[in-house]
C-alpha cells in the first residue's frame, strides 16, 4: 500500500518494509514474513522446510491483509522488542542457536555501520580478538 508507514527490522541486519501498526505492534505482508523470518503462511500454519507450526485465529495473527510481525517471531521461537514510538521492532536469534552458542561460547554473526557508515560483519574480524563497544544515548 502506498502512503504506508516504514518499519524499522533489527535483526542480523537493519531492513526498512511498509507495514501499519495496530494495538503497538507490527503488521507486514506475507512475503515480507518469508523474507525477514525464512517462514512461509500456508493453509496449514507457519511452514520451514519440512516443519510446520499451526496457527489459532485468537492468535491475533493476521489484521487487514497483513500478518503480526511480533505474533509470528514469538511462534517461531524467537524473542522481540517493540519501539511503535520509533516503528522498530528488533528480533532475536531462535532460542535454539541462542543456547547453542552459549554453550558452544561462540558469538552469532551480525551486521551494523561502522562509525564511518560503513557496515561492518562481526565475521570480517574471525580468528582475531574482538571487542565490541555499544552506545546509546538513553
Amino acid at each position: 500500500m502506498k502512503g504506508d508507514p516504514e518499519i524499522t527490522i533489527l535483526t542480523n541486519s537493519v531492513t526498512s518494509i511498509a507495514g501499519h501498526w495496530d494495538e503497538g505492534d507490527p503488521f507486514v505482508d506475507e512475503a515480507e514474513i518469508k523474507a525477514v523470518l525464512g517462514w512461509e503462511i500456508k493453509p496449514e500454519g507457519l511452514c520451514k522446510d519440512d516443519a510446520c507450526i499451526p496457527v489459532h485465529h485468537e492468535q491475533s495473527f493476521k489484521h487487514q491483509e497483513r500478518y503480526n510481525l511480533h505474533t509470528v517471531a514469538r511462534l517461531t521461537g524467537r524473542p522481540t522488542l517493540i519501539s511503535q514510538e520509533l516503528k522498530t521492532i528488533t528480533i532475536g536469534q531462535p532460542a535454539g542457536l541462542r543456547s547453542s552458542a552459549l554453550k558452544d561460547k561462540i558469538a552469532p554473526d551480525f551486521v551494523l555501520p561502522d562509525i564511518g557508515g560503513v557496515d561492518r560483519a562481526f565475521s570480517d574480524w574471525a580468528g582475531k580478538k574482538r571487542l565490541l563497544v555499544a552506545f546509546s544515548s538513553w
